[in-house]
């Protein structure tokens, strides 16, 4: 897949007229960059996003965590999957995910950003995303997912992408917590969907219908992300997950 389309790919989950991104007659990376500055540019303009309650939006979209990164900075996380069955859940995978944050040419206030997720013969470049202030990192676990979720149930990513989007808005569960971050104790908020229980649509692989996304945030943490995670549990309450995926902030390097 090209590196243009991925971007907007990556994006799509947190545009509720998503669909205008596939209807434009323009070229590839013109409605990437159209797409951008939809969700990077109007949004975070608002200065009232403030003053509201915390909502998905606000917390993952809408602030502008790599603002108060400095350019020429990489932020690398850690990715990890556990999985029971490889055959069913894909195999174990421990590795990197690098975000560069660059000066953004045409906006100071703004960051150029390029994404490297893995490392190796699997490293998948993304980028450059121009005029970003929000942390397009957060979408890289959603969207391993749903490419999981097609290959083993069938149907198209835009399902799944579409569930999680819907229970973003209307089922998630959003707590003010505190968390470790080196070596201190930081406020957070930490966000709980599980967006396909119950679904008719998943019963081919049941256990999927209980998978469970959590994301914890900080503004205290350079971009953001403190730690995304989605996880299929066990059967039982007290066994281990069926798999288990896992990004984690884990420091920043000045380039």
């Amino acid at each position: 897949m090209r590196p243009d389309k991925r971007v907007g790919l990556l994006l799509v989950f947190s545009l509720d007229n998503a669909e205008r991104y596939y209807k434009m007659k323009l070229s590839m990376v013109t409605r990437v960059l159209s797409v951008i500055t939809i969700l990077f540019g109007v949004t975070l303009v608002n200065s009232a996003v403030a003053a509201e309650p915390e909502t998905v939006s606000s917390l993952l979209f809408d602030k502008p965590y790599l603002t108060s990164v400095k350019p020429d900075t990489t932020l690398i996380y850690d990715f990890k999957r556990i999985s029971s069955d490889e055959k069913k859940y894909g195999q174990g995978l421990s590795d990197t995910i690098r975000l560069d944050v660059l000066r953004d040419e045409k906006d100071s206030s703004k960051r150029t950003a390029h994404l490297h997720i893995y490392s190796g013969p699997r490293e998948r470049n993304i980028g450059p995303i121009p005029q970003t202030s929000g942390n397009p990192a957060i979408m890289i676990l959603l969207e391993q997912d749903t490419y999981d979720f097609k290959r083993h149930l069938g149907g198209i990513p835009a399902y799944f992408r579409n569930k999680i989007r819907k229970a973003m808005r209307e089922d998630a569960k959003i707590e003010q917590i505190r968390v470790q971050h080196d070596g201190r104790e930081i406020s957070g908020h930490k966000i709980t969907l599980v967006p396909f229980r119950g679904d008719a649509n998943m019963q081919r692989v049941p256990e999927y219908q209980n998978t469970i996304y959590e994301f914890i945030v900080s503004d205290e943490v350079p971009g953001g992300i403190v730690s995304i995670s989605s996880t299929i549990p066990g059967s039982q309450p007290d066994s281990s997950a069926l798999r288990k995926q896992y990004m984690s902030f884990n420091s920043q390097v000045a380039k």
